[in-house]
Order: C-alpha cells, then sequence, then structure tokens
C-alpha cells in the first residue's frame, strides 16, 4: 500500500509538472507568420484638379480649378501576410491577467476600387468636372502589437495593434468629364499615375487556436494613407477641344474601415 501511495504521488506530480508546462507554453516567446483577407470601404476624400486651356493667342490661356470629394462607402477589398515576433507574457500583478507584446512587418493590398469626385469648377461658367480614379495600393507597415490574455480562456485571446509605414498608390485608366463636353476624357493623353505617401493602421481583434501552433484570428483595421499628388497627361483631341497643360491632381487623406479574417502559424 505504502509503495502504491508513492507510485500515485509521482505521477500526480508528473502531471501536475507537465499541465504547468502546458499552461506556461501559451507565454511562450516566439516568432509567427500569418495570411489574411477581407473586405473594406474608403471614406470621402478631398480632391481637386488643376491646370490651364490654351486658348488662341490674343486670350493665352484660361486657368482652371476643380474642387471638390470623392463620395464615401467606395467598396475595397484586401489581403496581405505578415511576420511577427512576440515576447513573453507581462502579469499583472498578483492577478491571472496578462499582456503579451509584439512587433510586425506586415505588407497589405487594397485592391482596385474606384472613388470618384464631383468638383464645381473654376471659374464657375464651366461647370463641375466628375473624376474618376480607379486606384489599387500597396502598403508596408511595421506593427507593434499587444494581446491580452485572461483568466478565462488561454486559446480565445483578444489583442490590439498599431502600425505605421509607406503607401504606394497607383491609378490606372482615370477620367476627367464634364456634361458640357461629352466624350471628353480630359486626361486622355495619359491617364495613368501613381504616388507614395506615410500610412497609419489601428487594429483590434480576436485569434483562437484551432490546432497546435495554428489561430484562426478575425479584426477590424482602420488605415489611413496621407494626402497623394498624381500628374496626368493634357487633353488631346485636335479640331474638338482647346489644348491643355497638364493636369495636377491632389487627393486628401484616404481612411478605409477593413474587416479581415486570416490564419497565423507559431514557430
Amino acid at each position: 500500500m505504502g509503495k502504491t501511495s508513492s507510485l500515485l504521488l509521482v505521477l500526480t506530480s508528473f502531471l501536475a509538472a507537465e499541465t504547468g508546462f502546458a499552461a506556461d507554453a501559451s507565454s511562450e516567446q516566439g516568432a509567427y507568420i500569418g495570411l489574411f483577407g477581407g473586405f473594406g470601404s474608403a471614406s470621402s476624400a478631398s480632391l481637386q484638379q488643376r491646370g490651364a486651356v490654351h486658348l488662341p493667342a490674343e486670350f493665352r490661356y484660361l486657368p482652371i480649378n476643380a474642387r471638390g470629394y470623392t463620395g464615401s462607402g467606395t467598396r475595397v477589398t484586401v489581403g496581405g501576410a505578415h511576420v511577427g515576433y512576440e515576447w513573453n507574457r507581462w502579469n499583472l500583478g498578483t492577478s491571472k491577467w496578462s499582456l503579451k507584446p509584439g512587433a510586425e512587418l506586415e505588407g497589405i493590398y487594397l485592391g482596385k476600387h474606384t472613388p470618384i469626385g464631383e468638383m464645381p469648377v473654376t471659374p464657375r461658367f464651366l461647370g463641375t468636372q466628375y473624376v474618376t480614379i480607379p486606384m489599387t495600393a500597396t502598403v508596408l507597415l511595421a506593427n507593434a502589437t499587444l494581446t491580452l490574455q485572461t483568466p478565462y480562456s488561454g486559446k480565445i485571446l483578444p489583442y490590439i495593434g498599431l502600425g505605421a509605414g509607406a503607401a504606394f498608390t497607383s491609378i490606372k485608366r482615370s477620367d476627367s468629364a464634364n456634361p458640357s463636353e461629352p466624350g471628353i476624357n480630359h486626361f486622355n493623353s495619359d491617364p495613368d499615375a501613381s504616388d507614395s505617401a506615410f500610412a497609419l493602421q489601428f487594429k483590434a481583434g480576436i485569434k483562437g487556436e484551432i490546432y497546435e501552433n495554428l489561430s484562426l484570428f478575425a479584426e477590424y483595421r482602420h488605415l489611413s494613407i496621407d494626402a497623394t499628388s498624381y500628374t496626368f497627361g493634357s487633353t488631346n483631341y485636335p479640331g474638338e477641344h482647346f489644348p491643355t497643360t497638364t493636369w495636377h491632381v491632389n487627393q486628401g487623406r484616404q481612411k478605409y474601415n477593413l474587416f479581415v479574417a486570416g490564419l497565423q502559424y507559431k514557430f
């Protein structure tokens, strides 16, 4: 009976040690990778088109300045990947709550979306300019993350993150139309342009372990891209429209609300 009690004591101690190791495993530091995709929308942004029309010599040229805003709710798809590293958890006092800091490098691709600007023209007798800018964007970010571990679950974990980096925007087949000149695209000689700008991101989500070292996550992201500037070609319709200078288009800060889901694997 004494030997049996001793054996049970050894087994109990072994199992307790294993359980403790498993509990601590979730707090171990390590690298991870993730893939994600989703959808969202772009908010309204300011838009300006500037240039000039070359009139007959006695009148020189007529400066054009159109200002307005793009519509809100422009739909956009999003996909991306990240690689990161998470450190050991920080215990919050004597409670069972803890935080795990992490750092990520992330790449995001915003699929083709088409903001349309409605812009009254100065001088006003020229009416309203409607500018369509089909665009895509690639965004590279460095993120800092904090994951919260609660006493309620070691496998379902909420987290937040902040990121900063650069966005590279590209516009293809843009169009600048005015109802008073049907069939005329004022950017027709070169409707493509690109630019780069500073980008910021906030994200908040929740992840759950679905298999050893493999987690499913869902999150909301607010992505902001600083103002961008583009140069499009002059209006070139011999015999139909007076020639113009090249056109300069300025787009204000673009904000995106995004919802994504993905998989994350920890090494």
